[in-house]
């Protein structure tokens, strides 16, 4: 529903912003036909960055742009001010995603003040090249020519400066607060393309994912194996760690951390008590082969996390295009994901939930 939803609205946008663009270059509104014709751009952005970068976008992305699209369209035939301020609000988002994306796959290293000026020049970039583009069309269909086209174009570049502005501080504060709405469309858009945006994740960042808490996509464990009220060793503690593991490889994948509390308060596999990190994965890597398969390791990527003098287990899994049980006993258990709670399905909540999400994706 959300798909044909975001189709629909996606075309009837592109046929206004067309009609909009010829009715404004028969009337000889440049400013209007010119910022049309970038919002056009922008409403393919997702498809021309999908062909040549391999990146997904998900839904609610595609919509916020094309809400942003909307909003400036709207208000740009209401006033020539902002239309030019959001033009540059606009280019410099996208300057700021670009460099998000080289950022993310190890193409470029983090420098906030080199990221905030590319996109602030980005924006100003692309405004004067328009009204370039406007001169040498007005020159070319032999428009007249004078002094109030000159400070017509100094004041759309102004306008244009401010709203790179507001791009540039946007960004920083992104940056630096990870400021939730934009946030969480940037996760969303790293979530639905993991492979992309692999890369060594960095302690920083882990300390701030960490911090968010529990939710749909992670989770955390004090421990892999000791219960803390006894001080050894519980098969149920086990079984807990492999049904989180097997409800995110169900669900829409995950990470798990082990060696910290419900409560964020850091452990470390140290309180496992095993004689050294080398047996403290294997012991890890055969519950794994034992309980969930071999098959299912390849979606399943650990590693050791120092944070001060304790380590913890970071555990990325993701989803399987098949279904993923436990075996237990004679048994074979199916967990998935409810928000940040891990299920189990069975009888006919187990029939519908794979041949929803597994049968007709075959």
């Amino acid at each position: 529903m959300s798909e044909n939803f975001n189709k629909y609205l996606s075309i009837s946008v592109k046929l206004v912003l067309i009609l909009s663009i010829i009715t404004s270059l028969h009337n000889h509104l440049w400013h209007i036909a010119s910022t049309n014709i970038f919002l056009l751009f922008l409403t393919f952005t997702p498809q021309i960055l999908k062909k040549y970068t391999k990146i997904k976008f998900p839904t609610s992305f595609e919509i916020t742009l094309l809400i942003f699209v909307l909003i400036t369209l709207s208000l740009g035939k209401l006033t020539g001010i902002i239309a030019p301020i959001l033009f540059g609000v606009g280019v410099g988002l996208i300057g700021l995603l670009f460099l998000f994306i080289l950022y993310s796959t190890n193409q470029i290293k983090k420098n906030y003040f080199l990221i905030i000026l590319f996109s602030f020049s980005l924006a100003i970039t692309f405004g004067a090249l328009l009204e370039i583009a406007k001169y040498l069309l007005k020159l070319v269909l032999h428009h007249e020519l004078n002094e109030g086209i000159y400070l017509f174009t100094m004041q759309n570049l102004i306008y244009v400066s401010i709203g790179a502005a507001l791009a540039s501080i946007i960004g920083f504060v992104y940056m630096k607060t990870h400021f939730s709405i934009i946030h969480k469309l940037i996760q969303k858009l790293k979530f639905v393309n993991k492979d992309f945006f692999k890369k060594s994740v960095s302690i920083e960042e882990i300390i701030k994912e960490i911090k968010e808490g529990e939710n749909e996509t992670q989770e955390f464990k004090a421990t892999l194996r000791t219960n803390l009220y006894t001080n050894q060793p519980d098969k149920k503690i086990e079984q807990s760690v492999l049904k989180t593991i097997a409800a995110f490889l169900n669900t829409k994948g995950g990470t798990l951390y082990i060696g910290i509390t419900d409560k964020i308060k850091i452990l470390g596999i140290e309180a496992d008590k095993f004689e050294n990190e080398d047996k403290f994965f294997l012991h890890f890597t055969n519950l794994l082969k034992q309980k969930i398969g071999k098959k299912y390791l390849g979606l399943i990527e650990s590693k050791l996390i120092p944070i001060k003098d304790r380590h913890i287990l970071r555990v990325e899994c993701k989803k399987s295009n098949s279904p993923v049980f436990i075996i237990e006993g004679k048994d074979e258990l199916f967990y998935t994901r409810v928000g940040p709670q891990t299920i189990e399905l069975k009888g006919r909540e187990l029939i519908e939930y794979v041949n929803k999400e597994f049968t007709k994706k075959k």
